[in-house]
């Protein structure tokens, strides 16, 4: 098991997870340098109108951070033996972000397998989703809202 830094640990205490299972990534660069990748290949948005930029950029990032959390997992949706874990979180609407949204789902058709998460940003424990969801949250923002 990698030693773990004690900023690292004081955080994963801040956001109540094991650091022992949520692998030390706190920004998108330490991803890249786990995944071999350079923090400056981002997707080209040039051409994308102004306001799906960020959303663009924001959903490559966190593509890359959710790969070097799950540290080789893979999630496959055909094994229904094997849990899956999502970060679900709320940003409150303000002025600036009107809609704010919440992550929640509910239903009743009990014949019916689905899910609202691709598995670009599953997780193999709630720790490193929940770790995933808190340490990101901008990124979330962007990802979701219209700034």
């Amino acid at each position: 098991m990698e030693k773990k830094s004690k900023s690292f640990i004081k955080l994963c205490a801040k956001y109540g997870v094991d650091p022992n299972v949520v692998p030390e990534i706190t920004s998108f660069e330490q991803a890249c340098k786990k995944l071999e990748l350079s923090p400056t290949n981002l997707p080209k948005v040039g051409n994308l109108p102004a306001r799906h930029r960020k959303r663009i950029i924001a959903d490559f990032k966190l593509t890359i951070i959710a790969e070097a959390l799950r540290n080789g997992w893979v999630p496959n949706y055909n094994d229904t033996s094997t849990v899956k874990y999502s970060a679900w979180f709320r940003v409150e609407a303000d002025q600036k972000r009107p809609s704010g949204f919440g992550l929640s789902y509910a239903g009743c058709v009990f014949w019916l397998t689905s899910s609202y998460v691709g598995l670009r940003l599953l997780f193999p424990t709630s720790d490193v989703a929940e770790f995933f969801g808190k340490h990101f949250i901008k990124l979330h923002v962007d990802h979701h809202l219209l700034t």
